[in-house]
């Protein structure tokens, strides 16, 4: 029983690990050529997390006869990306990024954007309340 809990444990502390596992279950599936196996690993709610390109490549190998030589070249792209995630330390995003909200304007408030709001990327936000113009004056300074 404790054995149990401590796999459970273990199985939800790492999303990244635990969907990189799954990957590597298709894996072998296709390997193997198993279409019943591949069909019932897609049908597991990991799946969703899976692209629909890769997905409907899945579906397609799982349909064709063992003799084909299609390679899942889309799955093993992802299968990499999600390697490469993992090698540099990133997690699983769980959950959406809130969004930041502007708060309720009054009632009969027009909203206008200021000229920060409205920078290009390409111009360097200013520091201080000097101009950033192209003048070239306060690159001496």
């Amino acid at each position: 029983m404790d054995s149990a809990r401590a796999l459970r444990r273990r199985r939800d502390s790492d999303p990244l690990a635990n969907f990189r596992r799954y990957l590597e279950e298709i894996e072998v599936a296709v390997l193997n050529r198993d279409a019943m196996l591949i069909t019932s690993l897609l049908r597991k709610r990991t799946a969703t997390h899976l692209p629909r390109e890769v997905r409907e490549e899945l579906l397609a190998l799982s349909r064709m006869s063992r003799e084909s030589l299609r390679a899942p070249v889309q799955f093993l792209r992802f299968q990499h990306r999600m390697a490469e995630l993992a090698a540099g330390g990133e997690r699983l995003l769980t959950a959406q990024t809130e969004l930041r909200l502007d708060p309720p304007a009054f009632e009969g408030a027009i909203r206008r954007p200021t000229l920060d709001d409205r920078a290009a990327a390409s111009q360097p936000k200013s520091r201080g309340s000097g101009d950033t113009g192209a003048s070239g004056e306060d690159a001496e300074t």
